[in-house]
């Protein structure tokens, strides 16, 4: 097992753990319960692990998160079919449900 990063809540260690797995990296979050020891021990130490148990992995489980760091906010706004604009980062639609034109 080779610890990646601490990630500052559990919505980013998850977030980062799918995009490993999409990738075909296998990814572990761990410490998800440790936040209700905050004060009791260092805060940093509370914060979720996320974990690759084929320590080989890490250099391109490194790459796919770096990748998704530099990747975000690239894509352009789009306007929906319903009129709605849209931010790049949306495959679909929050008022019609419509996918956006080219996502698959």
């Amino acid at each position: 097992m080779k610890l990646l990063t601490r990630c500052a809540n559990l919505v980013e260690a998850h977030h980062w753990a799918n995009l490993l797995q999409a990738a075909g990296i296998r990814a572990e979050v761990r410490n998800t319960w440790l936040s209700g020891a905050v004060g009791d021990i260092p805060q940093r130490e509370t914060w979720p692990q996320l974990w690759v148990p084929v320590a080989q992995d890490e250099a391109a489980a490194m790459d796919v998160i770096e990748a998704a760091g530099r990747d975000a906010g690239k894509l352009p706004v789009w306007r929906c079919r319903c009129g709605e604009l849209l931010e790049g980062q949306f495959a679909q639609c929050w008022n019609c449900g419509a996918s956006r034109p080219g996502a698959a």
